[in-house]
């Protein structure tokens, strides 16, 4: 029904009603906009406040309003949406990545699956250092990441829940530094699996559709995400 309303607001070239529309489409969008914008602040991906959840939205909906098809279902406009939600925060990110040539998400995804097996040693102070260096990734961040992250509590809290992990864990400052530690070195491509899990809600099919990748490889990263964070335990 809301995509014929969509679609005939299209055709009348009525943005402001199909904003209204479509604005109440998912209402899982906003809030994986807003987690992963402020996880991308804390860990100086982008400028603490400089960019806004509802701002970016908005240009969605506009870049969606103008490629509009009514042959659309809602569950592929739920995709499309959630897609650009991730480009939109990619292209927002202040950290400078060096990619010599196009690599496709899905083998991006598998040879991030390595990176999600590195040991970590912990410090007296509580600090993660990585016991191996992952070298076979054809891209690689070129600014240093903030060397103690400490996620906002919302983040934390919504991560905790999906991942299933003990929420007792966490009240003290060590293991929140080691959480946010484990948060920020995970490879880029399997953060957006985790975020759209757990920041967006998303099941591992639907993230599949929104990556463009096979499902058993959502899975597989799912479930190493999982192992990861149970390393605080």
């Amino acid at each position: 029904m809301i995509v014929k309303q969509l679609a005939q607001h299209k055709e009348e070239n009525d943005f402001e009603q199909f904003y209204t529309k479509i604005s109440t489409l998912e209402p899982d969008l906003k809030k994986f906009m807003s987690r992963s914008l402020k996880a991308a602040e804390n860990q100086a991906a982008v400028d603490r406040g400089f960019y806004n959840a509802d701002e970016l939205l908005d240009e969605i909906y506009l870049e969606v309003f103008k490629e509009f098809a009514d042959y659309m279902d809602a569950d592929k406009l739920k995709t499309i949406l959630f897609s650009k939600a991730i480009q939109k925060i990619e292209e927002k990110k202040i950290i400078e990545q060096e990619t010599p040539e196009y690599v496709s998400t899905e083998k991006m995804l598998k040879d991030e699956m390595n990176a999600l097996d590195e040991k970590f040693t912990t410090q007296a102070d509580g600090d993660l250092i990585l016991n191996t260096e992952l070298d076979d990734i054809s891209y690689k961040q070129t600014m240093e990441r903030p060397n103690k992250l400490i996620l906002d509590t919302t983040l934390e809290e919504q991560l905790i829940k999906k991942l299933d992990i003990d929420d007792s864990l966490l009240p003290s400052m060590e293991r929140r530094t080691t959480f946010g530690a484990l948060f920020n070195n995970i490879p880029p491509r399997s953060k957006s699996v985790l975020e759209l899990f757990a920041f967006g809600n998303r099941s591992e099919r639907e993230i599949s559709e929104i990556l463009e990748v096979p499902e058993t490889i959502v899975i597989s990263t799912v479930r190493k995400l999982k192992e990861r964070f149970r390393l605080i335990e």
